[in-house]
């Protein structure tokens, strides 16, 4: 009889093993036990960050400016930042229709930010102890942006906040060590102005 299939089993404080079941052909059989990203999220690995004070957004695609730049500020061949979510705030509008989009660009290597100061909060409420610099208003580098919402739009009426929109990037975004993640809105009026972030794990990658 050939040897039963063992794995880990980790629990609170201790680890034991047991016998893994396997079908009539060999196959494992997986269901997830915990929602997706928890696991990263319980080893500490989840950060967020937003800007603060409202920028007016571009009625033209953005070039050499960042309303807010999340620079990773790791060594190279450490630490990369894996993208979980973008999110942009509207935090004064105007009375007429308009509308808006986030974008975003990662660079190339570049100079850190000089004058960071936005705070980076843990998704487990751990502080932040990480290379991470965060900055708006910044010269950056064009390196390609991109929309990566997609549009929100209102009637006439109310110029008080009255809209946010997200992008679940889940990964489709990395920014590696020396490199920055890039945010600005487009949007139909230059009245608008806007607050943003991200929110994003740390792991080591090898990147090809």
């Amino acid at each position: 009889m050939a040897d039963a299939t063992q794995g880990t089993v980790r629990k609170a404080g201790s680890v034991s093993q047991n016998t893994i079941q396997l079908n009539e052909f060999g196959e494992q059989l997986i269901a997830g036990g915990l929602p997706p990203y928890a696991e990263l999220a319980r080893k500490g690995r989840g950060w967020g960050t937003m800007s603060t004070s409202a920028v007016a957004g571009l009625v033209v695609r953005p070039s050499t400016v960042a309303a807010f730049e999340i620079f990773n500020g790791n060594a190279l061949g450490s630490y990369s930042l894996i993208i979980d979510r973008l999110f942009y705030f509207n935090l004064v509008s105007t009375n007429v229709i308009e509308g808006f989009s986030g974008w975003a660009q990662v660079t190339t290597v570049k100079t850190a930010p000089a004058n960071g100061s936005f705070v980076v909060r843990g998704n487990t409420g751990k502080p932040y102890g990480g290379s991470v610099i965060a900055a708006a208003g910044t010269t950056v580098i064009d390196s390609g942006w991109f929309p990566w919402t997609s549009a929100y739009n209102k009637g006439a009426g109310g110029v008080v906040p009255f809209g946010a929109v997200m992008a679940n990037v889940e990964g489709r975004l990395i920014v590696p060590p020396q490199c920055s993640l890039c945010l600005h809105v487009v949007s139909s009026l230059v009245g608008q102005t806007f607050t943003q972030g991200a929110q994003w794990f740390e792991e080591i990658l090898t990147l090809e």
